[in-house]
């Protein structure tokens, strides 16, 4: 069994219904969640700074507030 995935039975006892944990597989059920209309995105979802936009926006924050700093 996976971690973050549990199976729950019915009151008869059989299997019917699966958990999981949207923190560890939210990601990967997203697609499929918003193609069944079971989520929608934030307002603004689309136009979100991906991982790797936010690093290097935020590096650009980081030496502007150094150099700042550095010229006292």
């Amino acid at each position: 069994m996976m971690k973050g995935i549990t199976f729950e039975k019915d009151a008869s006892g059989k299997d019917r219904f699966v958990r999981f944990d949207l923190e560890q597989h939210g990601e990967e059920l997203h697609p499929l969640l918003k193609k069944m209309g079971v989520v929608q995105p934030p307002e603004g979802w689309d136009e979100a700074l991906t991982s790797e936009e936010f690093l290097a926006e935020a590096k650009k924050i980081i030496r502007q507030k150094l150099e700042e700093r550095n010229k006292v």
